[in-house]
């Protein structure tokens, strides 16, 4: 971490491990049917390691593997919800998560109905439901490998919009293993953030008792909210997730 890092990358390094050891120590104290007891405990562990991989394989350069291995995390942050969110139905709706009749989006839908009302606003005056449907939604195209995928391989060094009527945009993007850009690398941690500050969120749902913590995660999704790769409540979130991304001029980084 440097002086020079947005102010979402210097919360996320301080919250992430609090976030981490609150949910492991709630998904390993629910007292659902052995059945499913270990289910959301699994979903945590599988969170854990997955970003773990997706870091490295960012550092690395590997950013659209780093992207598909993030978008797994979406799926599985609902079964941990179901294991600590304290529903009464919870039990039951994780049973038909466990029999394969209950797929992510009903999973989703479940939790909406359910669950989410009570959370509130998401990053921005946006319902929870909303913010959670829309960053859902902007993997999903992520889930098999396609273009917009393969476009997470290539390294934009410079974009040059020419001042004629034609509007022909020019670039100068790299092709090669591993093509390390800075500007990928920095938006799949924002993108990391996001699901932090996401299971951050639903523990301070179901734990109404650490305000040290709740202001932490607040300040932390103020601070997110504020990032210029995401544009307020009214952003598109598909684009925001899109491998180019620019400001006018050719400016490829931005916080």
């Amino acid at each position: 971490m440097t002086e020079s890092a947005p102010e979402w990358f210097q919360i996320s390094e301080l919250a992430t491990s609090q976030v981490m050891s609150r949910i492991a120590a709630a998904v390993s104290a629910n007292e659902m049917c052995l059945q499913v007891k270990s289910a959301p405990m699994l979903a945590h562990w599988f969170v854990l390691d997955t970003l773990l991989l997706a870091n490295q394989a960012n550092k690395d350069g590997m950013h659209s593997n780093a992207l598909a291995l993030t978008r797994q995390c979406v799926e599985a942050i609902g079964v941990i919800e179901l294991g600590i969110c304290g529903h009464p139905d919870a039990e039951a709706a994780l049973l038909k998560w466990e029999a394969d009749t209950l797929n992510p989006g009903k999973l989703r839908a479940w939790l909406q109905a359910n669950v989410w009302p009570q959370y509130g606003s998401g990053l921005w005056t946006e319902p929870w439901f909303t913010f959670m449907r829309e960053f859902a939604g902007a993997v999903q195209p992520y889930a098999h490998y396609g273009r917009n995928l393969a476009q997470w391989q290539l390294r934009l060094h410079r974009l040059h919009e020419p001042n004629k009527p034609d509007g022909d945009i020019h670039a100068i993007i790299e092709m090669a293993p591993r093509a390390y850009d800075a500007q990928k690398a920095t938006r799949i941690t924002l993108f990391h953030a996001l699901l932090t500050y996401a299971l951050g969120r639903i523990w301070m749902a179901a734990h109404r008792d650490d305000p040290e913590f709740a202001a932490l995660i607040t300040k932390m999704g103020i601070a997110l909210g504020k990032s210029r790769y995401l544009d307020g409540h009214q952003t598109n979130w598909s684009q925001q997730f899109w491998a180019m991304v620019w400001e006018r001029g050719g400016g490829t980084i931005l916080e």
